[in-house]
């Protein structure tokens, strides 16, 4: 037998019930791991609370980093024993699972199966976003909105690598003094009086080229303002609540508003190389130091609880409990 995470209806972090099952029969195409890591993302809390509909009882997770233990007959790419990870693919809140062979991504050896889970959804979520979604150059100003999350300080630290002048804006002093440290241009807070005003100041009065959009409801309407005319904004996420842009003034003012989500731009065509990329600029140092914060399988709900309070900075991972707990030292 082994463990997951489900929900029965949609709620609170108490939703969340950890559960035994037993594993389904592997199909041609189809993998058997064992997770030594479990990614935990914002969407995860959106398809707790409701935001999402979605078909109830309902596996948790999308992310996660282990060992292969079986194959089906069909699958070629990897073996028993290979370490791999996956960025997209419902019911990773569990110590073991079977998922298709195509979702899956080789780790290599220097990259553990604890970083790859904090890694993969959010480091490819930033690789879009810089790459594909609005495709960030040297000599930009781009603004990040919840630069201490866990999308946002990758997001960050990767457009400052690619020479742009970078104005990162958090929530509270203790996270301003964290992202101080990172060597972007700015820091700003949002919390707060005239946020737009006070980007605008920091890049010389004048709008900024993009505003990747983390935080939502607090910050939208500081985003448009501090936006130039022509410029992009890229609407990640709305860790403060959702909010709905005002599609008519942002068409006046030519602004292009992009409403992304990483598996349109990151599929089974792409997500080999995108990760080597990922994998590259965390090993060059650009995407500073993966900040971790654990919890054991069944603490889902402290860690989703963590989430919406907003507290945490980095990437928050769960361990299952079939792994050693040195893991967890």
């Amino acid at each position: 037998m082994t463990q997951r995470i489900r929900i029965y209806q949609q709620g609170a972090p108490a939703v969340l019930q950890l559960e035994t099952f037993e594993l389904a029969s592997l199909s041609r195409e189809q993998v058997l791991i064992r997770h030594e890591a479990i990614g935990v993302n914002f969407v995860d809390t959106m398809f707790r609370d409701g935001t999402f509909k979605v078909p109830l009882p309902f596996s948790m997770g999308v992310e996660g980093a282990g060992i292969v233990e079986a194959v089906g007959r069909g699958v070629q790419h990897v073996k028993v024993g290979d370490r791999v990870g996956y960025f997209f693919s419902f019911g990773a809140y569990s110590d073991r699972r079977v998922i298709d062979a195509d979702t899956l991504i080789r780790l290599p050896d220097d990259i553990s199966s604890e970083q790859a889970a904090g890694l993969l959804s959010k480091g490819l979520t930033a690789w879009a976003l810089v790459t594909r979604v609005h495709e960030v150059q040297a000599g930009q100003t781009v603004v990040v909105q919840g630069a201490s999350g866990g999308v946002g300080s990758l997001l960050a630290r990767w457009a400052k690598s690619l020479g742009a002048t970078v104005i990162a804006t958090v929530g509270s002093a203790s996270k301003a003094r964290i992202v101080e440290g990172w060597g972007l241009d700015h820091v700003v807070r949002s919390d707060e009086p005239d946020l737009s005003g006070r980007i605008k100041a920091a890049n010389g009065g004048t709008g900024v080229d993009v505003v990747y959009e983390l935080v939502g409801r607090q910050t939208l309407d500081a985003s448009i303002g501090a936006l130039r005319d022509g410029g992009d904004l890229i609407h990640v996420g709305n860790a403060s609540g959702g909010a709905t842009a005002d599609t008519a003034l942002l068409s006046a003012r030519g602004i292009r508003y992009v409403q992304p989500s990483t598996p349109q731009y990151v599929n089974a065509q792409n997500q080999d190389r995108a990760a080597s990329e990922l994998f590259e600029r965390f090993r060059e140092g650009a995407l500073g130091h993966l900040e971790l914060s654990r919890y054991r399988l069944e603490e889902a709900a402290v860690a989703h609880q963590a989430i919406a309070a907003r507290k945490h900075t980095g990437s928050i991972v769960l361990i299952p409990l079939s792994t050693p707990p040195e893991v967890m030292s």
